[in-house]
């Protein structure tokens, strides 16, 4: 199929969608941008081209080869080399333990990678695994793949939704409620009044974009004196979070506190109030948790860490693929809390939940 080619309400925005690949973004802004748009365009159409032809070979050779693995579940992470995500993988073995199902764990390497995701989605249909579990890392660009894929079989989504989910269940922490929450800690820590960063994640990160939102949202409705700075978009998880927080601390002096969105964003702001001595006038709430972090958290570099369950996320989001396999009907959102861990608390964390802790 031809790519599709879409105007944003920007006019001076463009959207290309290559039907099972990719979404394309386009900007205008002078000649030199738009040679370099239309270079891209023109090697990713080679590129899906020669993508499609070998996809093609390979799910034949899929389909002729491999058996039918009807008692498989697939487990699609948004990246499978990050600390954070294996605790998903073992929840999300530890959810088929006892059953006749086996759980197969694939993903990219990286969370800014949905094309390859799109192929292990791909793949999971060809050797007819009987129920798809994935954590979409792009909102958009996987809506399409997985709403065709749960025409087939039944698809549970973990950690993060769609950007038109319809009625797919959903297992994922709250995570508008979660910036809230995160709003209300900080703002309790600089007494309702100065700057705020926010250092965001990925675009089309559903789950980090809307702690975004929460925490925005709770911060306008009830801390008038609090201003909100939102840092840009990263467009690869490749992004150098330490500098970016550095160089918004040099433009923003006035800073009183950061949030941060998630495990890279929080480690990257962490690393850079340590570099930048200022962690000890710049409050600094978290979200996830790993070794640095936690020891940033004992030593007053942190305010507060808002921790998830990795582990549940992924046991209970195979359970749910389980109900649907067997017909039982279950709730379309299955909330998973999440843990506030300060320095009072952190060593009965730590005892009681050291994989949520990243430990």
């Amino acid at each position: 199929m031809a790519p599709a080619f879409f105007l944003t309400e920007n006019p001076a925005e463009w959207i290309c969608y290559f039907p099972g690949t990719a979404l394309l973004y386009g900007r205008e802004g002078g000649a030199e941008k738009m040679r370099r748009g239309w270079i891209a365009i023109g090697i990713l159409l080679l590129s899906a081209a020669l993508f499609s032809a070998g996809l093609v070979r390979k799910l034949a050779s899929l389909r002729g080869s491999e058996p039918s693995s009807e008692r498989i579940i697939a487990v699609i992470p948004k990246a499978v080399e990050n600390s954070w995500w294996n605790q998903v993988r073992l929840g999300a073995l530890a959810g088929a333990q006892g059953t006749p199902y086996r759980v197969v764990w694939n993903g990219p390497a990286l969370e800014s990678d949905h094309i390859s995701q799109i192929i292990f989605l791909e793949h999971a249909l060809a050797r007819r695994s009987a129920a798809v579990v994935i954590a979409p890392n792009d909102s958009l660009a996987l809506s399409r793949p997985v709403e065709e894929a749960a025409a087939r079989i039944p698809c549970v989504l973990i950690d993060s939704p769609l950007a038109e989910t319809g009625q797919l269940p959903l297992v994922a922490t709250d995570n508008y409620r979660a910036g809230e929450l995160a709003a209300r800690l900080l703002a309790t820590a600089i007494d309702g009044r100065g700057k705020v960063l926010v250092i965001n994640h990925l675009r089309n990160s559903e789950s980090t974009e809307e702690r975004a939102r929460g925490f925005a949202a709770a911060m306008a409705d009830d801390y008038p004196e609090i201003r909100v700075v939102q840092s840009p978009y990263a467009e690869t998880s490749l992004m150098d979070y330490r500098a970016q927080t550095a160089e918004l601390l040099a433009r923003h002096p006035d800073t009183a506190a950061v949030f941060a969105v998630n495990l890279e964003t929080s480690e990257g702001v962490c690393r850079a109030l340590q570099r930048e001595y200022h962690a000890r006038k710049v409050k600094f709430v978290g979200f996830d948790s790993s070794a640095l972090l936690v020891g940033s958290l004992a030593d007053g570099g942190i305010e507060a860490l808002i921790v998830q369950n990795p582990f549940e996320i992924g046991r209970r989001g195979v359970r749910r693929a389980l109900d649907a396999l067997e017909n039982r009907q279950g709730e379309v959102f299955t909330a998973i809390p999440v843990f506030v861990v300060t320095r009072r608390n952190l060593e009965r964390m730590k005892r009681k939940f050291p994989a949520a802790l990243g430990l």
